[in-house]
């Protein structure tokens, strides 16, 4: 085996391992960054929030992991007293729709059909085979609403 390989095989499997590891979100703190006007991006763990502060409320862009959301709340409340009314799932991956289950009592998740087929059946999360992450499934955080996209 050449020297290459070893380092690349102990790489990707030091890789896999830190996958396999459930993450500590104890420490994580929500950064509040105002983008311009009303818009604002929040920082957490995994992707990150946009929000969009209207007359009457909240649009949400993504809403991270599950156990971030009552943070993510707080920092909302930091922004505005107004309700979220609306969460926009761009795609199925927990880092962006983790925190549907908190925020679906708020508000109706709009997402593409396919998002929500993802998050009602479960499964792997991945980029066509090369990247492979298995994804919890989660009845209860569901996407209440779909928006359909023809091209």
């Amino acid at each position: 085996m050449t020297f290459a390989f070893r380092v690349a095989a102990l790489v990707l499997s030091a890789g896999s391992l830190l996958f396999g590891q459930e993450q500590d979100f104890s420490k994580v703190q929500i950064k509040v960054s105002k983008v311009a006007g009303n818009v604002y991006m929040l920082e957490g763990a995994g992707g990150n929030i946009g929000a969009s502060v209207g007359d009457d409320g909240i649009v949400v862009v993504d809403d991270q992991y599950a156990p971030l959301a009552d943070r993510i709340q707080a920092a909302l409340k930091g922004i505005t007293d107004k309700p979220v009314r609306f969460i926009i799932n761009t795609h199925y991956h927990g880092d962006h729709t983790g925190g549907n289950e908190f925020f679906q009592r708020q508000a109706p998740i709009i997402a593409h059909d396919n998002v929500r087929k993802r998050l009602e059946t479960g499964g792997a999360a991945g980029n066509g085979g090369s990247l492979r992450m298995e994804q919890k499934r989660n009845r209860r955080a569901r996407c209440r609403s779909s928006l359909s996209i023809t091209t």
